[in-house]
């Protein structure tokens, strides 16, 4: 099996084997590998024999991921070639005190149990301020430090709102309550977001960690290039198709992008492709597999818990969202590649799918079982349980994907990192919902944004989305889902969408924000691939992810998108939304097979957006309007022999 390239950075793992001599920093690294690996075999465990009692589980996964996370991010992020200093000693005394914290609830569990209905004592008061700390330290190495301002600021905005002013303005909530809330209640640090990460996500991580370290997304972009390769546009199509595969299982866009954007962005570019484009392509076929089902990233997981619903349930509500989505993206890039005259590929540059298979096939069978345990209404831990232990056992049928013991630590270290990062965006969002719960802030800015709209359901609607799109600047998708949980679903709830709908709205646009300016993540890691610049590769990738935007902008009005309704209502309007995003390409790209003049395309707009009408009558007429334009430019394509550079004008 494939170890990690030397251009990587360096890692304890990778430490370790370019080690020639024994010192502190080899010791730091054995003992980072060897708490990795105790870290994922402790959630395994724990996958195979159930959890013990909520709290304590919730505060031992925190303490492991503190733990990891202050040896794992240094404060001094050259650590691995420095000698010890004083930025050590400040590692090593967080790494202590998250143990105090821990061993403090330990000691007396009783007595803390007690405490949590009666008061907190001051010592409870003080481990909970230290914890804060903490977790707040934890968040800004692991994170970076918008999420920590915005927790600081709620936390004292709840201390001290009785000084604030607008909506922050109120009675101020006192600090034992406030400890007594995030430090000792299923609330705060240890709420139901962490309990989540800590029961099941862990496991996908571990699952979507091991499929990287197997080669299993190169086995995806392979089969995808072989599949469209020698189609018109064949390298950016593979891009949307492969990156949706392994996205849908990653559960992360800049992990996506960085995993089948190394290969798919330079062959995009060699076959005539802009460098911003094929950036564009990748960060939007990479962000759609975080709600491409079955496992559309950690928020999905929140999701479910939240509304109390099982995750198949959200994984079927997501689905058609996501068909229409990477429709979008499919039609978007073939359009743009007949308009520029871009070739497919040849047949000595495409890999042969028959070998693809024959290397790669048996790693896909654990992505079946895992699908199947799903559908059979297996819970998710069990599920991706088995899919674990399935995947472990089919690496073993070719020498190409047998783990070694060096593999497995890999993959351990992998999936501890990612752990740290979803879990930390968990804990430091507890602190925001906990403080703006006790000081009801959410509830007023809800009421707030209800004044605005005029009660107008679109004008709200539009105002969340800018929310998230605000808030995804400098906060992962999961805490960005848990803020809109506080402030902008209650208020969305209330103007009667169904509760189902209005939180995949938050998680969608949660989501979308990794594509959206100015701060697009998954674009700005594909610009570093693709070597062009970030912003313009941003703007790009917008433009190009806009037809699927329109989706997230109206299932609200259209349930059925989400598997709500009759199988009539289901059926036509996801046939809708298909047409309304081919066509919505079209109208950007300003062609659609030939190229379309002025009036095509503003006809074409129209019957674009009234496809996703919740009227049947209008959604009719707008796909008859759509299809009829399409195919009157894919016959006019036809008998003037356009194809790929040769360009006929539609209508003319």
């Amino acid at each position: 099996m494939a170890n990690a390239e030397t251009s990587k950075p360096m890692t304890p793992l990778k430490c370790l084997l370019e080690a020639e001599k024994i010192g502190a920093r080899e010791l730091l690294a054995f003992f980072i590998v060897g708490l990795s690996f105790a870290f994922i075999t402790f959630h395994l465990y724990t996958g195979m024999f159930g959890h013990p009692e909520a709290h304590l589980y919730r505060s031992l996964h925190l303490t492991g991921v503190l733990v990891l996370c202050f040896i794992m991010f240094p404060l001094r992020r050259e650590s691995w070639s420095a000698k010890p200093n004083v930025c050590t000693a400040i590692d090593i005394l967080c790494v202590l005190l998250s143990i105090v914290v821990e061993v403090y609830y330990l000691l007396d569990v009783e007595g803390f149990e007690y405490r949590q209905v009666m008061a907190p004592a001051d010592m409870d008061i003080y481990m909970g301020i230290i914890l804060w700390l903490l977790v707040l330290e934890g968040t800004r190495r692991s994170l970076g430090l918008p999420m920590v301002l915005i927790a600081i600021f709620f936390t004292f905005q709840a201390l001290y709102s009785d000084k604030m002013f607008w909506i922050f303005y109120g009675p101020p909530t006192s600090l034992p309550s406030l400890a007594l809330d995030m430090f000792m209640q299923e609330g705060g640090f240890f709420g139901m977001p962490l309990g989540t990460i800590a029961s099941f996500v862990v496991l996908f991580l571990i699952f979507g960690a091991f499929l990287e370290e197997t080669g299993t997304g190169r086995t995806f972009t392979d089969l995808a290039l072989g599949a469209f390769g020698s189609k018109i546009g064949g390298p950016a199509k593979a891009a949307v198709v492969g990156s949706a595969f392994f996205g849908m299982l990653s559960g992360s866009s800049v992990a996506n992008v960085t995993t089948t954007g190394t290969f798919t962005i330079p062959l995009m570019k060699r076959v005539g492709y802009e460098s911003k484009y094929a950036g564009g392509v990748e960060a939007c076929a990479s962000t759609g597999g975080m709600f491409t089902p079955p496992i559309m990233g950690a928020t999905a997981f929140v999701v479910a818990a939240y509304l109390g619903l099982s995750y198949l349930t959200v994984a079927l509500a997501a689905a058609i969202p996501a068909l229409c989505y990477y429709c979008a993206l499919f039609a978007t890039v073939d359009f743009h590649a007949r308009k520029l005259g871009i070739p497919p590929l040849k047949k000595d540059e495409m890999p042969n799918v028959k070998q693809v298979l024959k290397n790669g096939a048996h790693l896909l069978l654990p992505i079946g079982l895992l699908v199947y345990f799903l559908i059979s209404g297996y819970t998710a831990t069990t599920a991706c349980f088995w899919s674990i232990v399935g995947l472990f056992i089919v690496s073993f049928l070719k020498k190409s994907s047998r783990p070694d013991a060096l593999n497995i630590v890999s993959v351990c270290e992998a999936a501890a990192k990612a752990t740290i990062v979803t879990a930390m965006a968990c804990a430091a969002a507890g602190i925001i919902v906990s403080a703006s719960t006790l000081s009801g802030v959410g509830l007023k800015l809800g009421t707030e944004i209800v004044s605005i709209s005029g009660g107008h359901l679109w004008l709200a609607l539009i105002l969340a989305a800018v929310l998230a799109v605000i808030l995804g600047m400098g906060l992962t998708t999961t805490a960005v889902y848990i803020i809109m949980v506080v402030t902008v679903i209650p208020p969305i709830l209330q103007m009667g969408v169904p509760a189902l709908a209005a939180h995949m709205y938050a998680l969608f646009w949660g989501v979308l924000s990794n594509i959206i300016p100015p701060v697009a993540i998954a674009s700005f890691a594909a610009a570093g691939i693709a070597k062009a610049g970030p912003m313009e590769t941003a703007t790009t990738g917008f433009r190009i992810g806009l037809p699927g935007l329109m989706v997230f902008a109206t299932f609200v009005y259209n349930p059925a998108l989400l598997m709500l309704g009759s199988v009539s209502d289901i059926i036509i309007n996801c046939v809708g939304c298909v047409v309304c995003v081919v066509c919505m390409a079209g109208v950007l790209e300003g062609f659609a097979f030939t190229k379309l003049n002025i009036l095509f395309r503003a006809i074409l707009a129209v019957c674009s957006i009234l496809c996703l009408s919740p009227r049947w009558d209008l959604t009719f007429v707008g796909m008859a309007g759509g299809i009829a334009i399409v195919a009157f430019s894919y016959i006019n394509a036809k008998r003037n022999g356009s194809s790929g550079g040769k360009i006929a004008e539609a209508g003319a």
